[in-house]
């Protein structure tokens, strides 16, 4: 796969959307939180890739090599080419050993510090949706492999979660924080953090305490009338996209597997009838519901994935042909975005290629299955 030998090259670096302030420029910011957004937000946005010329180099990200280590192992399931398995279990080994360092339990964050209006993440910090993300691909090289380190790590992982997350208690039901310290609500970071702990309670025996199921009825309560969820119940948050609505829907069919529990079915139901029928412009995948462009690399391949998970193998493959038609350059990396004329043509790690290989792989294995 072009795509793979791409990431070979180049040692599974590349950059990512918010890594502004890598740049020497930073120091003009004096650390003003604004003119840190600023900075970080203009380097985003920009059309075309500045950062060569802002001192910000390619570096390896611990959810981009992970994706792409799942990507792998899809590969692998396929093919049974040893030295596949024994690249993609190297990867997993180096995202294991560059978890955060801040707690004793495993966690991931940003290779990055990471400034918003509502929080500042140092590099390393976590995030809820780093670690469940990471959580549920260590849960692929166990069921995989069997052996007792993902089983230990899958654990640990758990217990960050159970233990170091805060929880927001709301009409009988949990949200998981997207970070430490802060109570901070969002419907994907939640249920991705769930889905994931019904995981380590069927796999490893970890009590989840009923997080898992609460945490689920949480953001299940908050679903729209049109089968959507706001990113957050704050009104700062009351958009809906592609991807993160994947992300929910994906965590609700993990939870459902994992736990057997069909409480859900009909959220599920309603989620997909709405994901389907708002976010594809015939075969483009759109951002936002009501927008096609610009295109996002990372909606691409939430689309393909999403579309897999619930069976709909000749849309995932449709949406998988435009974008390696539109959006993949000819060493084999895919574009950031595509506009409605041009393209950003920037090497995003894991926003894009750790994403696409996972994506990919998982496409090669279900229409060959």
């Amino acid at each position: 796969m072009k795509l793979h030998e791409h990431l070979q090259r180049n040692d599974y670096r590349g950059y990512d959307p918010f890594d502004g302030l890598n740049s020497y420029l930073r120091v003009l910011t004096f650390n003003n939180k604004y003119m840190q957004i600023a900075l970080q937000q203009s380097v985003r946005r920009l059309p075309f890739n500045a950062r060569p010329v802002l001192g910000i180099g390619k570096s390896r990200s611990t959810k981009g090599v992970a994706f792409s280590a799942s990507g792998l192992l899809a590969s692998y399931r396929k093919s049974r080419e040893a030295s596949v398995l024994e690249e993609a279990e190297r990867l997993m080994d180096w995202v294991i050993e560059n978890r955060s360092p801040f707690f004793k339990n495993y966690s991931w964050g940003n290779h990055f510090d990471y400034v918003s209006r509502v929080f500042y993440l140092p590099k390393g910090m976590p995030t809820v949706v780093w670690t469940g993300l990471i959580g549920m691909i260590l849960v692929e090289f166990y069921e995989a492999t069997g052996k007792q380190k993902y089983l230990d790590a899958i654990s640990k992982t758990a217990k960050f979660i159970i233990e170091d997350l805060p929880l927001y208690d709301s009409d009988h039901t949990f949200c998981i924080s997207y970070i430490p310290y802060q109570k901070k609500n969002v419907h994907n970071a939640n249920v991705i953090g769930a889905s994931f702990l019904s995981q380590a309670k069927r796999i490893a025996g970890v009590n989840t305490e009923q997080v898992d199921k609460l945490s689920m009825a949480y953001t299940a309560k908050h679903q729209l009338k049109s089968g959507g969820w706001w990113y957050g119940q704050r009104k700062d948050m009351h958009w809906i996209d592609n991807f993160h609505t994947g992300y929910v829907l994906d965590s609700f069919k993990r939870y459902r597997e994992a736990s057997g529990d069909t409480d859900f079915d009909e959220n599920i139901k309603k989620g997909f009838d709405y994901y389907r029928k708002n976010f594809f412009d015939n075969d483009i995948p759109k951002y936002y519901f009501d927008k096609t462009y610009p295109v996002d690399i990372q909606c691409a391949s939430q689309s393909i994935e999403t579309l897999l998970n619930f069976n709909d193998i000749e849309k995932a493959v449709k949406v998988a042909l435009w974008t390696i038609d539109k959006m993949q350059d000819s060493c084999g990396y895919f574009y950031f975005r595509k506009y409605k004329r041009g393209e950003n043509r920037t090497d995003m790690m894991h926003w894009g290629q750790g994403t696409m290989l996972r994506a990919l792989g998982k496409l090669i294995g279900a229409v060959n299955g």
